[in-house]
């Protein structure tokens, strides 16, 4: 690809951060993840490479810290980025964290987790197990869940962990099962349910506060 001109997906990690993991399952990309400034980190698996929903699935143990190694234990700030969505702004991103976790709203205004649903069914992948999804989401509703809340973007995700870390991972391994038992990789509907009783660790903040380099 490179010799027809295309450029590489893999982005440069965060500028003057030293300890900067990237997690795929395709060893291939090894020798460029880690001349882009990337520790390298394997996750084995049977899934082939792809926008599947297996492999879309198996991207949620990161960004929902399943994974069990070092890189994710005894530390006390962890920022998950999508490979699209990578910003420089790491010391504003921990400086703006102070309840627990801090991400970003959607850009476009989306009051309520019907507008995401919506969107989702723009795209197979989402669109396949949206009736399951539907069902969870108006079995939660009937338990006083609110439909009502205005979607965030989970494409960057700083976690304060300290004292926080057990409700954090709690939240985490809400949405993270949610994720594989429905087999529904559009995260963000189930954040936006599953992270109303936790509206004490979580800040939302508009999109342009927080840059990443492609403006997603």
């Amino acid at each position: 690809l490179n010799g027809l001109g295309f450029i590489s997906i893999i982005p440069q990690a965060p500028i003057g951060i030293e300890n900067c993991y990237f997690y795929s399952n395709n060893q291939r990309l090894k020798a460029e993840v880690t001349f882009k400034g990337w520790k390298f980190c394997f996750i084995e698996s049977k899934i082939e490479n792809g926008e599947s929903i297996a492999s879309s699935l198996l991207a949620k143990k990161v960004k929902f810290l399943q994974i069990d190694d070092a890189n994710f234990n005894h530390v006390e700030h962890i920022i998950y980025m999508d490979s699209r969505r990578v910003s420089d702004d790491i010391p504003k991103i921990i400086q703006m964290n102070k309840k627990g976790i801090l991400l970003r709203y959607e850009a476009k205004l989306k009051p309520s987790i019907w507008h995401e649903v919506e969107e989702a069914e723009g795209q197979e992948r989402y669109a396949k197990h949206m009736d399951k999804t539907v069902d969870f989401i108006n079995n939660r509703l009937k338990k006083g869940y609110c439909a009502n809340n205005r979607v965030m973007n989970t494409g960057i995700i700083a976690y304060a962990m300290g004292t926080r870390s057990t409700t954090i991972r709690s939240l985490c391994d809400e949405v993270y099962n949610a994720c594989i038992s429905l087999e529904q990789p559009e995260c963000q509907i189930l954040w936006c349910l599953l992270s109303q009783p936790y509206v004490d660790i979580i800040k939302a903040v508009e999109s342009s506060k927080i840059q990443s380099r492609l403006g997603l």
